[in-house]
């Protein structure tokens, strides 16, 4: 609200939308709403759920009132729809300072920008988020502590067992020296390598001081030269397996070792994914219960078992058939053979007919026998 007011009162009007557009883009929908989805859905707190729904209520609300004027008839709609009221008979929201939780958004902010460091790290890797990892090491700039309610995001959001913070990341990285040829060559011509040389042979305090801005000299040729701006790059390394990646202060090093138990669990979540699939191609509704079976080897049978509850539990299966091979797909409405990683399976389900009290099938969109018990 504050920052749309200030765009506009300074007549910056695509400034001010823009400011609205990315935050119903990123902050509201790809953030809040994608992040409280088992608030909204399935939640067995009803003080929680009426909770999320009424500042998801308040957010569009705010956002319909700040839009009105450069979308009126949409942002009245949608207006009309939340509050039964027009926005164009509201005053344009004031900023409440009072309601600005400093301290949280700077822990949401850190937590935002971790999850962007470590979804890069595992694209580095090619790991999937799907499947579960054991460690992320992070650096976050300053004295900053994040609450464990919103460490939990950041577990969530990489699929990764433990977050260890670090006080730097001396012992993550290491920082390596390339020198520019291309700069070194006009200064130093016959030197240009014994400049090199002694670029490369820089200590890391000596190239975190260049990188920060700082004079640094070498010798060259028994002279002591001041490195310029442009001289060399200064890269990072990781040490051992990690993966790192850095910006603006932050560091998140994400560990890619994957052990049986991971692997395990990631075939489970992958097997989740492929249902879903198969509900939504069958054309099931979201609170359809389904009857399934998954075939496959040893691998997948064992994930499948060991994560028998987990996978019922995302799919709304009242029952789980698992098989070597395909059984009898009498029955079974939907099949689809399915890869994971290297390994093929074979999943079917078929919709739970529901019976009522006396006996009778339900059938949905038919009055009151359509109802869900």
């Amino acid at each position: 609200v504050a920052e749309v007011r200030e765009e506009l009162d300074s007549y910056q009007i695509t400034r001010a939308y823009r400011t609205l557009g990315d935050f119903v883009s990123e902050e509201l929908s790809n953030w809040y709403v994608r992040r409280s989805r088992p608030r909204f859905w399935g939640n067995t707190d009803g003080s929680d759920a009426r909770a999320a729904f009424r500042t998801l209520w308040e957010a569009l609300r705010t956002v319909c009132l700040l839009a009105a004027p450069a979308t009126p008839f949409a942002a009245d709609w949608i207006h009309r729809g939340l509050t039964g009221g027009s926005a164009h008979l509201e005053s344009l929201p004031e900023a409440d300072a009072d309601r600005i939780d400093r301290a949280l958004e700077e822990e949401m902010e850190a937590v935002r920008v971790m999850v962007s460091l470590g979804r890069a790290a595992r694209e580095e890797v090619k790991i999937r988020v799907r499947q579960p990892l054991k460690r992320l090491f992070a650096v976050v700039p300053g004295d900053l502590e994040i609450r464990l309610e919103i460490l939990s995001l950041l577990r969530d959001e990489l699929n990764v067992k433990e977050v260890d913070f670090l006080a730097s990341a001396e012992g993550l990285v290491t920082l390596v020296a390339k020198p520019n040829y291309k700069a070194l060559g006009p200064r130093f011509q016959k030197h240009t390598e014994l400049a090199a040389g002694s670029i490369r042979s820089l200590s890391p305090a000596a190239l975190e001081a260049y990188r920060s801005g700082e004079q640094v000299s070498v010798e060259v040729a028994g002279r002591t030269v001041y490195l310029e701006a442009g001289d060399l790059e200064v890269t990072e390394e990781s040490k051992g397996e990690l993966v790192v990646r850095s910006e603006g202060g932050y560091t998140a090093a994400l560990d890619p070792v994957l052990d049986d138990a991971l692997r395990a669990e990631g075939r489970a979540r992958e097997l989740v994914n492929r249902i879903q699939r198969l509900r939504k191609e069958g054309g099931l509704e979201i609170t359809d219960r389904i009857r399934l079976a998954i075939f496959g080897p040893d691998e997948i049978r064992s994930a499948a078992d060991d994560y028998r509850d987990f996978i019922c539990g995302e799919t709304l299966s009242v029952q789980l058939a698992i098989g070597s091979a395909e059984g009898d797909m009498e029955g079974y409405d939907a099949a689809s053979k399915v890869q994971i990683g290297d390994l093929h399976a074979v999943i079917a389900l078929n919709r739970e007919v529901e019976v009522d009290r006396s006996g009778v099938p339900a059938s949905p969109g038919h009055g009151d026998a359509g109802t869900p018990g």
